[in-house]
Parts: structure tokens; sequence; C-alpha cells
């Protein structure tokens, strides 16, 4: 699984750290990689976007999930643009 994550620095919190837990198993070894977003504008306070990745965290517990292959993936992100 990889997932991208842009928060502000001075949102940095326990809720945060708690929430990335809750993505992965207990023991399950992560990397995170930081990096500086320039350009970045945030639309969503900190509680509104714990809430909407708690709300996702739930639908993948509940099995509620959308698989895609790599190439149905591609298609459908193509078709977007």
């Amino acid at each position: 699984m990889e997932t991208t994550i842009q928060i502000k620095v001075s949102e940095l919190n326990h809720n945060f750290i708690d929430a990335v837990k809750k993505l992965f198993d207990k023991d399950r070894e992560i990397k995170i990689t930081i990096s500086s977003s320039e350009n970045f504008v945030w639309t969503e306070t900190t509680d509104e976007y714990l809430q909407r990745l708690l709300a996702a965290i739930k639908r993948v517990e509940n099995n509620e999930v959308v698989v895609f292959s790599e190439e149905e993936l591609t298609t459908f992100v193509n078709s977007k643009k």
C-alpha cells in the first residue's frame, strides 16, 4: 500500500500518528518519506482531514473497497484527465 498525505507541520500530533497506525498491522514495518510542499494549499481543517482518513480506514476494515489491476487503474486515471 502506498499513500501520500499532505499536512502542515503545525498540525502534526498524536491523532495523526494514531490514524497512520490504524492503516497497518500492529508490527508491520513502514517507510515514511518527508518532503517540503511549497505550493500546497490546505482546504480542510486537521479535524476534517482526520475524520476523512478515519472514515476511509473504516471502509477498508468493512471491506468496502474497490480493487483495480494496474492496467485498470491507469485507464481510470487517464480517463479523468
